[in-house]
């Protein structure tokens, strides 16, 4: 069978016959907590994060549709929701295609999280216990351990777990709501970095356990700009197709 080509004669990764057997079609009867909209929205953006979809790459509802085994309603809506959320461009002539990140993204992203982590830190100083310590120190080892491999997956895993957990500890239901939709940033930007190692967390940890909130606003700061830095030094450039 010939698979259909993308722009310039490539084969699109939406269409690969990998992709099809790896992905589950999603049910057109969904649970009633989970509108079937919500959930192609989510499978979408996991494919973005993923890199199954690729910067620039078109965005055709009824191709969509039949990978993800829905009808084009949902996937419209879902598109929608991406292209309001920064994710879709829609140009002239040429319809929806995934945005193209640059290194002016990498601001964006990292001057947002600092502001927001710094009050999720704030705010977990004074409701963390111990143990909560523990299970953060827990994770910041399993990143050490992954960045000793080399393991880029599993750094960015570790990594995203340690914020997300300091987010949850903050008690703060719409900061860490906010925070999860920007790490899902992060994880998308981390597919345009040669990189294989997390930027400590040990300060970070250090004035959690002796409750100092001055202190693990500073080294929260400090952690952002120092990952912002890894970012710029290591981006390597998408291409736009």
């Amino acid at each position: 069978m010939v698979s259909p080509k993308g722009p310039m004669g490539e084969e699109s990764s939406l269409v690969h016959e990998g992709d099809r057997r790896g992905m589950q079609p999603i049910e057109e009867e969904p649970p009633e907590d989970q509108p079937l909209r919500e959930r192609v929205y989510r499978r979408l953006s996991e494919m973005i994060i993923q890199g199954e979809i690729k910067p620039g790459e078109p965005l055709r509802e009824a191709r969509l549709a039949e990978v993800l085994g829905t009808s084009r309603v949902p996937v419209r809506e879902a598109l929608q929701r991406l292209e309001e959320d920064g994710w879709v461009d829609r140009r002239r002539r040429y319809g929806a295609r995934l945005k193209v990140p640059s290194r002016a993204d990498i601001d964006e992203v990292f001057d947002l999280r600092r502001l927001l982590e710094v009050e999720a830190v704030r705010l977990a100083v004074r409701r963390a216990s111990l143990e909560d310590v523990d299970r953060l120190r827990a994770i910041a080892r399993e990143g050490r351990a992954a960045t000793r491999r080399g393991d880029q997956n599993q750094v960015i895993e570790a990594n995203a777990r340690f914020h997300s957990a300091i987010a949850e500890l903050s008690r703060n239901r719409l900061l860490a709501q906010t925070l999860a939709g920007l790490d899902r940033r992060v994880r998308w930007l981390y597919g345009f970095v040669r990189l294989a190692r997390m930027v400590e967390h040990d300060e970070i940890l250090a004035a959690l356990e002796d409750r100092d909130a001055r202190r693990a606003a500073a080294a929260v700061r400090d952690h952002v700009e120092q990952t912002r830095r890894l970012f710029q030094e290591n981006w390597t450039a998408p291409r736009d197709r």
